[in-house]
């Protein structure tokens, strides 16, 4: 025969174990939720300036930022799954900026970092008038990769003449313009200017501290865009066709 207190122990326990086991479902049920919220496909992007110097000055991008002689940009990008991420530079009346081509390139998976513009090419900055950056994230396989890439890539040729090269970017911004309606504005983010910053000289420059992030899906691209006032104040809408 056990001891009584032996019995009311076991007793006890038993009554409390169905309790333990509710609590710790419930306890599961929440740390899933939180999880869960970062289950869709996410991409970040960064852009910095980057100033002529020994060594280099690089800083934070910003919607106030003004540009200068020997300044460039550089944008940092990746994302949670394999991707492709296209980026242009749009003036208010549609136009490519200071002439840069837009990007596209591959994503790994697991936050592999990519930097764009991709060497040879360099964007330098020396355009004080407003205009707007778009990222655009689209995960393999959706229908509209096939046309961001085969429009960008036609974009690349030095040989394409003005008129060319200003209908294609109208169809770029069209696209873009698309995907931001379809992807009803949830995975539309307007970038926001970062409470601390810094200029960083001669290290590595630690962009996913003021990294923007973007949810994606099949069928619903994610677009970040970030603004540049310059002198006319700022809109965060491609510009109607002309």
């Amino acid at each position: 025969m056990f001891p009584l207190h032996y019995l009311w122990s076991t007793g006890h326990q038993m009554k409390t174990i169905p309790s333990m086991i509710a609590a710790l479902a419930l306890v599961m049920s929440f740390f899933g939720t939180v999880l869960g919220e970062d289950d869709e496909p996410y991409g970040r992007a960064c852009i910095s300036i980057v100033a002529p110097g020994s060594p280099e000055h690089e800083e934070v991008f910003t919607a106030s930022a003004s540009d200068g002689l020997g300044k460039k940009i550089r944008i940092y990008t990746d994302a949670s799954i394999k991707s492709t991420v296209v980026v242009v530079a749009l003036r208010k009346d549609g136009k490519l900026v200071a002439g840069w081509r837009p990007e596209i390139t591959e994503l790994a998976e697991d936050f592999e970092e990519v930097l764009l513009p991709k060497a040879p090419a360099t964007w330098d900055w020396s355009l004080q008038a407003a205009f707007d950056f778009y990222i655009v994230f689209l995960p393999n396989g959706s229908a509209d990769q096939e046309d961001f890439k085969n429009l960008v890539l036609a974009m690349q040729n030095p040989r394409v003449d003005d008129r060319l090269l200003n209908m294609q970017t109208n169809k770029l911004r069209e696209l873009i313009s698309r995907i931001s309606s379809a992807s009803e504005k949830e995975n539309r983010i307007v970038a926001v200017n970062p409470e601390v910053g810094g200029v960083f000289r001669g290290s590595a420059f630690p962009w996913r501290q003021f990294a923007q992030k973007v949810n994606f899906s099949a069928g619903k691209p994610g677009v970040l865009v970030f603004p540049s006032a310059g002198a006319n104040g700022l809109k965060a809408a491609p510009a109607a066709s002309q």
